[in-house]
């Protein structure tokens, strides 16, 4: 089956080089095998009109090709097609000085001759077949210090102004190329066969060329150049500007400057755009595909958050049954003070915990919890679990803005309970207003928590490092071991406690 598909391929490519053939041939042997009919010298006026509209349309297909290979180059970045472009821009004025310069026009500077345009059209052949020779070394990929927009154009008006000077002003510094009544001079058909050669030898090479973006490209040069030799051949033989071969050969040189258009188009504008198009369907193709995958993401997203947050709901509500248990536990020794008295310690702490989980439940973030919510949230756990009776106690908070991540919350609140229960329960025996001050302060990444109240403060002989009883030794343990903190206590005034710990010591979970 592919050799069949490479076999038909092959076919439609030799048929486009056939038609090409087909059409530089057939003109020549029909003129050639009856002269009698086809060959004719046309008369001034309809032969001008139909010179004028052949250079002016070659013209315009050469300025085209400049406008492609010039102003798709800051994009494109073809150094290949911008120096064909560049070259034809010098093409298309000499071009149109030739057909300025035709005998019949009005005098363009000096009197209009034969052998005046015929000058200018060898300049400008010469100049076609130097750039189409000259373009096969310029890689279209590849940085060259010479292939600057503005040096080639400087270098192309100077060539042009030369070539103006020299047909214009110092005509006689040029070989003729054509004397009336006599028709071509040996200089003018033996430069057509030099620029034959030049021609010929460019279609070898662009045969073996390796940097086309496609097959078409390709067929376009080659057929290009055949048509464009056909064309030097002709006007290499005519003997009157005004005959039949004149006439063929300004054809062939359409045809030719057509086909070098659509090779620069495909180069300069059609294959970037397909490349852009296939581009845009591949990116269009992925972004389905993400779309498809962030929707599988946010599910898979969804289905975790709401499992972790049935975690936390489980789990305050197994340390609930815990401290159920515990409680109902405790009821059997409903006289024995140091049984009730750890187990409303432990009570406490249970709910400490209790809340983080409770919080981090009704948060849409399952990773932190706002600092200021939960300490409030504790302080009237602890008011609750120790009412004070015949006094005011005021608790007074100065929380910034922030958050906590759940590994450091909840050692925090565990500390917070154990001094605000100690407050409560023996800080203000004397007093009838109890005052506790509670500031927390966040400075890039430490937290600062201190504690303060006007209570009773602490023993003289108070030790911390000597402390046999759990509270106030457990939350000196939990500041320097698990949130890596420093921890300081004050019992000369009241009671003040300071701590401070990084709070990015744990990550994010969720």
């Amino acid at each position: 089956m592919s050799a069949i598909v490479l076999n038909f391929s092959t076919l439609k490519n030799n048929r486009f080089y056939i038609l090409v053939l087909f059409f530089c041939i057939l003109p020549l042997v029909l003129v050639g095998t009856f002269p009698e009919y086809f060959y004719r010298e046309f008369e001034i006026g309809y032969f001008l009109v139909f010179h004028n509209v052949t250079e002016i349309f070659s013209v315009i297909v050469s300025f085209s090709i400049f406008g492609l290979g010039y102003y798709s180059f800051s994009q494109s970045r073809n150094s290949h097609t911008l120096f064909l472009g560049v070259g034809f821009l010098a093409v298309g004025l000499i071009d149109f000085m030739h057909t300025l310069g035709y005998k019949g026009m009005p005098d363009f500077v000096t009197p209009n001759s034969g052998n005046k345009s015929s000058q200018f059209w060898i300049f400008s052949r010469f100049i076609t077949s130097l750039v189409l020779f000259s373009a096969i070394y310029i890689q279209p990929n590849t940085k060259y210090k010479f292939v600057k927009e503005r040096f080639l154009l400087l270098f192309t008006f100077l060539v042009v102004g030369v070539i103006f000077l020299l047909v214009i002003f110092l005509n006689e510094w040029i070989p003729d190329t054509y004397v009336q009544g006599k028709g071509l001079t040996p200089f003018k058909k033996n430069a057509e066969f030099v620029i034959i050669a030049i021609l010929f030898f460019a279609l070898l090479l662009y045969r073996k060329a390796s940097f086309y973006t496609s097959r078409r490209q390709i067929q376009y040069y080659l057929s290009a150049f055949v048509v464009c030799i056909f064309s030097e051949m002709v006007f290499a033989v005519y003997t009157s500007v005004y005959d039949v071969y004149n006439v063929i050969g300004h054809l062939y040189k359409i045809g030719a400057f057509y086909l070098i258009y659509k090779a620069v188009f495909i180069a300069a504008i059609n294959d970037p755009y397909e490349q852009l198009i296939q581009s845009n369907r591949l990116l269009s193709d992925e972004i389905e595909e993400n779309k498809v995958y962030a929707e599988m993401i946010k599910k898979s997203l969804r289905e975790k958050e709401n499992l972790i947050a049935e975690i936390f709901h489980r789990t305050k509500n197994s340390i609930q049954l815990v401290r159920s248990i515990l409680m109902i536990q405790a009821s059997d020794f409903p006289d024995d003070k140091n049984i009730q008295a750890i187990v409303e310690n432990t009570s406490v702490k249970i709910q400490t915990m209790s809340l983080v989980h409770d919080h981090l439940y009704a948060n849409k973030d399952l990773s932190e919890i706002k600092v200021s919510a939960y300490l409030e949230s504790l302080a009237d756990m602890v008011r609750q679990a120790y009412p004070p009776i015949g006094k005011k106690i005021n608790i007074n908070f100065q929380i910034g803005e922030g958050s906590l991540l759940l590994d450091t919350a909840v050692p925090l609140g565990l500390i917070f309970t154990e001094i605000l229960s100690n407050s409560f329960k023996y800080a203000f025996r004397n007093v009838t207003v109890g005052e506790i001050l509670i500031s927390f302060t966040f400075r890039e990444s430490i937290c600062y928590f201190d504690y303060k109240d006007n209570g009773v403060g602490l023993p003289e002989e108070f030790d911390l490092s000597n402390q046999k009883k759990l509270g106030l030794s457990l939350a000196k343990i939990i500041a320097e071991k698990q949130m890596g903190g420093t921890l300081s206590i004050d019992g000369t005034q009241g009671f003040q406690l300071k701590l401070s710990f990084p709070s990015d010591l744990y990550k994010r979970r969720v």
